[in-house]
């Protein structure tokens, strides 16, 4: 049982999360804490502004949109923190990007021993391929018995961060439609749904 569940969206969130057992009964009090003065999130930036509460759970990691200091460790960064938030099933190895900067190159690493390619397309070493992540994302997806997937959660503009919700398809759509968040629902295979 989660104590002090309080009011704010934020809060509701957080033991929503709990409830669809996506975190533990501690994570979720540790979240409804740290979020209890946070008020309400804004109506034009409610997406934004939730996905903090899936950070602090740690069910979404984040990609830069704005610049970076050096895009290969930003890259190795964003495979760690999905290796991370899977909790074992998926290790990656021998993260390089590979090729000359301004041109296309190729974030190369391995999943479980088994390589694995992304083509980067991105004019300088100070942003990331946003689009590049977004296709790729699929191969970290924990396999076996765990049906969870990574679903997009866009930024709202050219050079807003991205963010991926590690989750199965049921518990993305039930939060895409209880919080009206924009969140892109991924079949188990990774591709995403289309609603009919």
């Amino acid at each position: 049982m989660v104590e002090n569940t309080g009011t704010n969206t934020y809060q509701r969130l957080a033991v929503r999360l709990h409830e669809l057992g996506m975190i533990t009964s501690q994570k979720a009090g540790e979240a409804v804490a740290y979020t209890a003065d946070w008020g309400e999130p804004h109506p034009k930036r409610r997406t934004e502004e939730l996905t903090g509460v899936l950070e602090v759970c740690d069910v979404a990691l984040q990609v830069h949109g704005e610049d970076v200091d050096f895009a290969e460790g930003a890259y190795a960064d964003i495979l760690a923190d999905a290796e991370r938030m899977i909790g074992g099933a998926v290790t990656v190895t021998d993260v390089e990007l590979v090729g000359e900067i301004g041109s296309s190159r190729d974030l190369d690493f391995k999943v479980n021993g088994e390589p694995k390619s992304w083509r980067i397309e991105q004019e300088s070493d100070d942003y990331l391929d946003l689009g590049a992540v977004e296709e790729g994302i699929c191969d970290l997806v924990p396999g076996g018995d765990d049906p969870r997937v990574f679903h997009c959660v866009p930024g709202d503009g050219a050079c807003a961060d991205d963010y991926y919700l590690l989750a199965t398809p049921g518990q993305a759509a039930a939060l895409r439609d209880e919080f009206d968040l924009r969140i892109e629902v991924r079949g188990p295979d990774g591709l995403p749904v289309h609603e009919q």
